[in-house]
């Protein structure tokens, strides 16, 4: 016997992170747009040593990785904020 509506959307998780600005849109890179990286301002490379020395001035940038560019947007293009996704619901 069929049971009634329960549970029909298996995707719903009552504490999700998924993203509110594209909501967890698969397309969400292509919804934003580029800005440059507010660490190396565009330049690729960190201007001065960071974070006690890990990062060097004059390596690629810790925060864009040498792309000079960042994704704006809540989500930088993830689809989720503040977490991992888990495929394990609770």
């Amino acid at each position: 016997a069929a049971k009634g509506n329960q549970n029909t959307n298996r995707n719903t998780k009552p504490n999700s992170v998924i993203c509110a600005d594209c909501d967890g849109n698969d397309n969400c890179l292509l919804i934003l747009r580029a800005v440059l990286c507010s660490q190396c301002k565009g330049s690729g490379v960190n201007s001065v040593d960071i974070f006690n020395g890990q990062f060097k001035a004059g390596d690629t940038c810790w925060l864009c990785g040498g792309r000079k560019e960042m994704l704006c947007g809540n989500c930088n293009g993830t689809g989720f904020v503040g977490g991992f996704l888990s495929t394990y619901d609770q």
